[in-house]
């Protein structure tokens, strides 16, 4: 049966939808045995192979995709705090607690929670 309620039809950032899709294989890739703390730079150098300081040296910017990871992230772990990783500060790190499947959590987007609930989303 097609998702026709109007809570279903609406336009949403295809960009955020995107993203999320990468965050969450990103989190399937994680390791259950351990917890651990990811931020957004991560999930941005492991999707494109860029790294975020060497595209700053070059006068880049990947600000407006981190807002958008980085949101995602706000969704599934909830308030973001700050620490240290291997000695560089990370403004902006996530707890991902042991045992975490992102499978069973549900989608921040409409576009992928009706991939949800069919059982189409592959993360």
């Amino acid at each position: 049966m097609p998702y026709t309620q109007d809570k279903y039809i609406i336009r949403e950032d295809p960009h955020l939808i995107s993203w999320e899709r990468e965050t969450r294989l990103f989190l399937r890739n994680l390791g259950l045995s351990t917890g651990h703390r990811i931020s957004g730079v991560m999930v941005y150098e492991w999707a494109t192979g860029i790294n975020v300081a060497e595209l700053m040296k070059q006068g880049g910017t990947a600000s407006p995709e981190l807002r958008k990871i980085n949101r995602v992230l706000r969704h599934y772990f909830g308030k973001p705090y700050s620490t240290y990783i291997m000695g560089r500060k990370v403004p902006n790190c996530f707890r991902v607690p042991v045992g975490y499947r992102i499978k069973r959590h549900r989608p921040m987007t409409m576009a992928l929670l009706a991939e949800y609930y069919e059982g189409t989303l592959e993360a």
